[in-house]
């Protein structure tokens, strides 16, 4: 017996609508709100677990320098002289090495230091991830140049304190960290707890020619500007405002290479200083020749910069780690540097 289609349900089907155009827009448009809801807050949970992760390398870089002072009783200097000129140097970085699980590269290199092209082929142009923030750009960003002297990039250095003086201050430097001496933990007097060991820097755009890129590059302002800084200690606001509107406005030149080269000596490659504040707003600043590049210019503004919001990771002596802001008091950040001004430090 032939079964009869029920007339109702054929009905229904054939009268059942579908989704209009207009109800399919506004489901996509629904759609397109919630994801543009919710991308700011991923975006802020990655950039959360990068500074994390930024903040913990940087941890462990000071305690592997705490590890070379308990195994030699002092911090290295920022300078050992590998090759026949002097700009054929390491930073201490190198001694680092085999506290960073880095003993073979270490121990390649020991074998090789009376060859420079060696070790500026090999071990400099090594690629250490200790030595990068997640955060930090690459590519370019981390100072790769067609002009040459350039390498893997790094995302951090070592304070030489508050004055403007680089490299070749000889024993004025009044950070943790020195060109010619081998400082003590005995020789913060005001207290590892109160003085920066070490932070964040921003490699290199790798521009060639004379325009730079700020925040990346290092622009000249001339000597006569820093020569005019009466206590090269503690520069005033006014003196950094000077530096810092001719190197935007009209520096005399740039170098692109700074931050490339975790191994190299170099003011800007190796070392920072506090004399202006974290991500300065103005171009970080060199006299004449060569901020993150050469061995033979003597003064300049070099503050940590990171691409964190808002400030950049710096390690106290004591091997602890904290964010700073930006807007951090100038006199405190350069009391913060220096390891033996005497004086109290305000809120940081």
């Amino acid at each position: 017996m032939q079964r009869r289609a029920n007339p109702h349900v054929e009905m229904n089907r054939a009268t059942r609508p579908g989704f209009t155009l207009i109800e399919l827009l506004v489901v996509i448009a629904i759609i397109a709100i919630l994801v543009a809801l919710l991308l700011p807050a991923v975006q802020q949970a990655r950039e959360a677990a990068r500074r994390s992760e930024c903040k913990n390398k940087l941890k462990q870089l000071a305690l592997g320098m705490h590890n070379i002072h308990d195994t030699w009783g002092s911090f290295p200097r920022n300078y050992k002289q590998v090759g026949g000129n002097a700009w054929e140097a390491l930073s201490l970085n190198f001694d680092l090495l085999p506290y960073i699980d880095q003993a073979n590269l270490y121990d390649n290199a020991t074998s090789n230091l009376s060859n420079w092209a060696w070790i500026y082929s090999n071990t400099m142009n090594t690629d250490l991830t200790a030595f990068h923030c997640p955060s930090a750009l690459s590519g370019s960003k981390r100072g790769q140049n067609p002009a040459g002297w350039d390498g893997p990039g790094t995302s951090y250095a070592w304070c030489t304190g508050s004055s403007v003086e680089t490299v070749w201050a000889g024993d004025r430097f009044n950070g943790i960290v020195s060109y010619s001496q081998n400082r003590r933990m005995a020789d913060v007097q005001d207290g590892l707890s109160n003085t920066i060991l070490a932070a964040e820097i921003l490699s290199g755009s790798g521009a060639v020619g004379a325009s730079g890129t700020y925040p990346y590059d290092i622009f000249y302002a001339g000597n006569g500007l820093f020569n005019a800084v009466v206590d090269k200690d503690f520069p005033t606001q006014a003196e950094l405002n000077a530096i810092g509107t001719v190197s935007r406005n009209s520096p005399i030149g740039m170098k692109s290479n700074n931050g490339s080269l975790w191994a190299w000596y170099a003011a800007g490659q190796s070392t920072f200083n506090t004399a202006a504040p974290p991500n300065w707003e103005y171009p970080t600043s060199g006299g004449d020749c060569c901020p993150g590049g050469a061995h033979d210019w003597g003064m300049g503004l070099i503050p940590p910069r990171s691409l964190h919001t808002g400030g950049v990771h710096a390690a106290l002596g004591d091997g602890s780690v904290r964010f700073f802001s930006n807007s951090i008091d100038l006199l405190t950040w350069q009391r913060l540097g220096n390891r033996k001004d005497g004086e109290p430090l305000g809120a940081f």
